[in-house]
């Protein structure tokens, strides 16, 4: 490695740790095993060299985003490996990082770069969203500019929340939980799958449908084991995720039945609560409805429901 990429290495590596302020030309000096007269040789400023690393690190940036963001499978496949990529969290984004760097932001010639990267990324992470929704592999109505812009920011917000926190946790919480919404606006594009409204009956789903649950609705979505002839079917009726961890100690099961014209009301329990179907119907309630509850409970707790007043 010749002396100007020693240097600007070394600068990436700085502005990473230590901001635009913090690092100085002495700094960069040292790190890079450059004198003053190499420095100023192949640069005429400090900004000048600062923005030949920014540049390098937002080349670098986009080549390993676009590389996945390309690679074969679904649009969110390529959303999901793209997430999942590994990185350092806890040190941060080296180019969201900058944007909290005030002499960054307030240098023109070194904002530039970040904010072409921003715009570069949402627009890449786009397409794939629009080759998702022009392929019938997500809903029509997902809007690309809107979700990428979304998805940009919850990983930026995820790096955030984990320097403070000083874990990882709440960045992999802010991406499982981007891609969670994302995979709402999934359509099904091959086999028999299963889904179930909350308050609903398990309902069959084939190829072409679209499947639109509003946030905390249970679904399913999967290929069904009778499609490929299997002996034993299994067909999952509830795929229900937390809203938080949840210490569970044990689960009771009730089989709760609500004679025929008549309304539990509106309520809400001490813990989380699932529940599967056996006969009837919880939201055209005529018949009468059986369904078992599925209480998960913690050491010493007990089941407790309150009514709230219409």
């Amino acid at each position: 490695m010749n002396a100007r990429e020693r240097l600007v290495e070394s600068t990436r590596e700085l502005l990473w740790e230590r901001g635009y302020v913090g690092t100085s030309p002495k700094a960069i000096q040292q790190r890079s095993g450059a004198g003053q007269g190499s420095m100023y040789h192949h640069f005429a400023s400090k900004e000048a060299l600062a923005r030949a690393a920014i540049d390098r690190t937002a080349d670098d940036l986009r080549t390993a985003a676009d590389e996945l963001l390309s690679a074969p499978g679904t649009a969110i496949e390529r959303v999901a490996a793209y997430l999942h990529r590994e990185r350092d969290v806890l040190r941060g984004c080296p180019i969201g990082r900058l944007t909290q760097d005030p002499d960054v932001m307030a240098t023109p010639a070194l904002r530039e770069p970040v904010e072409e990267t921003f715009a570069w990324l949402r627009g890449r992470l786009a397409e794939v969203l629009r080759e998702g929704v022009d392929g019938g592999e997500l809903s029509p109505a997902l809007d690309p500019a809107a979700t990428a812009s979304a998805i940009v920011a919850c990983l930026q917000g995820g790096y955030v929340l984990a320097r403070a926190a000083d874990t990882t946790a709440p960045f992999d919480q802010a991406i499982e939980g981007t891609l969670a919404l994302l995979r709402l606006h999934a359509v099904v594009t091959h086999g028999i799958g299963r889904v179930q409204g909350r308050g609903g009956a398990v309902s069959a789903i084939r190829a072409g449908d679209t499947v639109r649950i509003a946030p905390g609705e249970w679904q399913y979505r999967l290929a069904d084991d009778a499609e490929n002839g299997s002996p034993v079917v299994r067909s999952p009726v509830l795929d229900q995720f937390l809203a938080e961890p949840h210490n569970t100690h044990r689960v009771e099961v009730r089989r709760i039945t609500i004679a025929p014209g008549h309304a539990a009301g509106r309520h809400v329990h001490n813990g989380p609560v699932f529940g599967s179907i056996e006969t009837g119907s919880v939201v055209y309630q005529i018949e009468g409805v059986t369904f078992l509850g599925y209480f998960l409970l913690a050491a010493d707790e007990k089941p407790e429901i309150e009514f709230i007043e219409q």
